[in-house]
């Protein structure tokens, strides 16, 4: 084979896996983490939570999770830890209830008054 022939044959195949590269990498499978956003936002006693998939409302949630009483979470920082965590299960495939044990353990305030 002549030189011109090789070198045709490795620029397709170096074209051939760039252009690989570029449909993996924009397919939906591999940029799943980015299709459920969260967002904190305020009520009228403290913060809730909303989680979106594909931009339509999933999980609308005013008041943390598990406690018997309708309490908004005391920070905006405790209402994004939540749904950090709610996110990363729904990402996994996990039901995305969560525990009075995992609200302990990200240290969640359950009454805002202390």
């Amino acid at each position: 084979m002549n030189n011109k022939v090789k070198y045709s044959i490795a620029f397709l195949l170096i074209l051939s896996v760039v252009l690989v590269f570029f449909i993996v990498k924009n397919t939906r499978f591999s940029s799943k983490a980015e299709i459920f956003k969260t967002a904190v936002y305020q009520t009228n006693a403290g913060f809730g939570y909303s989680i979106s998939y594909n931009d339509k409302l999933l999980i609308k949630q005013d008041y943390i999770p598990t406690i018997q009483s309708n309490q908004s979470f005391c920070t905006y920082q405790d209402a994004e830890k939540v749904a950090n965590l709610v996110k990363k299960k729904l990402n996994n495939n996990i039901n995305p209830k969560i525990t009075l044990l995992e609200l302990k353990q990200l240290g969640i305030q359950l009454n805002c008054i202390n």
